[in-house]
Formats: C-alpha cells, structure tokens, sequence
C-alpha cells in the first residue's frame, strides 16, 4: 500500500476548493470580509487536512477506499450550491454586520465540507472522524493565534510604505499619507497597506507549514539546519510579500485598476506563495534531512 489514493484525492479536493477564489474574487470584489473567507477557508482545509496526515500517517498508506459515483455525485452538487449560494449571498446582499459575514462563511465552509465527502467519500470521513475534528480544533487554535499575532501588522505597514513609494517613484507620481495604516498612491491609483499585504499573515502560514513538514519527517531532519532554513525562507516570505505588494501598486498604476484590485490583489498571494514554498522546499529540502 502507498499514499497515492489518499494524495491524489487531496490533491483533487484542494484544486476544486481552490477554483472558488479567482471567481468569487472576481464577482465580489475585495472586500476584507469576504477575503477572510474566500482565502483562508481553503487555507484552513488544507491546515486540517495536512494536521491529519501528521497524526494518521501510517494508516492512510492501508486504507482502502471506495468509489461511490452517485455519492460523489450527490455531495458534488451540493458542495457547489453552497459556493454559489455564497457567491450570491456576498455580491447582492453585502453589508458590513457580523451576521452577515459569518453566514458567507457558513455557507462556504459547508460547501468545503461537502466537496471533502465527494472526494473521499463518507466511510472515510466515518472511520477517522476523531482524528477530523481534533484536526479542526488544532487549527481553530493555530488560526485564532494567527490572527491575533497579524494585528502587530499595523507598524508594519508604515515601514513598509517608504522603501515602496520610493520605488514606486522611479516610474510613476508615488505618495503616501499615513493614519492608523499608510494610503499609498501613484498616479490615478490609490489603496491602503493593511497588515496582511505585509507578508506577516504569509508569514504565519509559512510558519505552520515548515513546521508540519519538520514533524512529519522529524526522524529524517537534520536539526542543526532547522534555524537557518527557517530564517532564510522567512526572509524571502517577506520579500516575496513586498514584490507582490510593488506589482498591485505598478499594475493599478499603469494598466488597470479593476485586474489589480480584483484579479491581481487576491489570486497572487496563494499563487506566489504556493510557488515560493514549494520552490524553497525543492531547493532546501535535501539540506534538511542530511545528516552532514
């Protein structure tokens, strides 16, 4: 037995949750609420998903599963009824009340827990759910601590807002006004830095990942380079963060202002970070499990 099955339906679950973001980006705009939702859901199943693999590993590799059409089917259907509903729940009915923002939650975290019985179907979800819902709860956890760490943010963004204007400044009018988070503008272009377009929030899920994949493989790590590789990566986190930053600003500037705020601003977090992590992993991974 191996991890194929399991791998390649989590691999089919996070490519169908993940086709929410461009489109509900697209059709509801930026709203901060709505990217609570639409990015870090996603972000949180795969949290759930990956804290699973770490404390169910050696089982997953003998489970045998099985392929219900009808099922797969039926929770498919009804997974992207939820996604709709919450599409059209945020673009028609927006407002900024508590209420209505944890209902578009609801309604996309039920559409992501039945997207989970399509993919694996419900005998799997029945044999661990133990495991599933300690998972959730750890991630609750971790998610409620990142939070609160990203509001240390707000300093953040007047730091970053100088070195950004400046750059900004070899090829546009760039200026900014700072209140509680810094406004930058260049050109016709304008739009507040707030803590997580500072890489802090990247930074936290850069910080769960690296250390899922140490205890996944502790036994194979090489612990004297767990510091370094750690630094190294969280430094280009922030560097990645700031580039992208650089890119809405240039973008909204020179091009378009509705791809930078609608298509660009969302779409190319998760898309640089997930190239980053994966391409600093592919570079330093075999650092870490050498023994030399």
């Amino acid at each position: 037995m191996s991890w194929k099955p399991f791998i390649t339906r989590l691999a089919v679950f996070l490519i169908l949750l993940l086709m929410i973001v461009p489109i509900a980006v697209y059709e509801i705009g930026t709203k901060p609420q709505m990217t609570i939702s639409v990015l870090y859901i996603p972000i949180m199943f795969a949290g759930i998903l990956g804290t699973f693999i770490l404390l169910k590993k050696e089982e997953l590799k003998t489970f045998e599963y099985t392929f219900n059409r009808k099922q797969t089917i039926l929770f498919g259907i009804l997974a992207y009824s939820f996604f709709l509903a919450y599409i059209i729940q945020q673009r028609q009915y927006w407002t900024s009340g508590l209420t209505h923002m944890l209902t578009g939650q609801a309604l996309y975290a039920t559409g992501g827990l039945l997207l989970l019985l399509a993919v694996f179907n419900t005998k799997f979800v029945k044999e661990h759910i133990k495991q599933i819902v300690l998972s959730l709860i750890i991630i609750v956890l971790y998610g409620s601590a990142s939070t609160a760490i990203s509001l240390a943010g707000y300093p953040l963004t007047r730091i970053l807002a100088k070195p950004l204007t400046m750059l900004l400044s070899l090829t546009n009018n760039a200026t900014f006004t700072v209140n509680q988070a810094p406004t930058v503008t260049a050109d016709g272009f304008t739009a507040t830095i707030g803590p997580p377009c500072t890489g802090i929030t990247s930074l936290i899920l850069f910080t769960g990942l690296f250390a899922f994949l140490i205890l996944l493989d502790w036994k194979k790590i090489n612990k004297k380079a767990i510091p370094w590789v750690y630094i190294i990566g969280a430094t280009g986190m922030f560097l990645v963060a700031f580039l992208r930053l650089y890119l809405l600003f240039y973008i909204g500037a020179n091009w378009s202002q509705e791809f930078a705020l609608k298509g660009f601003h969302s779409n190319a977090s998760w898309i640089l970070f997930v190239a980053y992590f994966f391409a600093y992993l592919w570079i330093t991974y075999p650092k870490l499990v050498s023994k030399v």
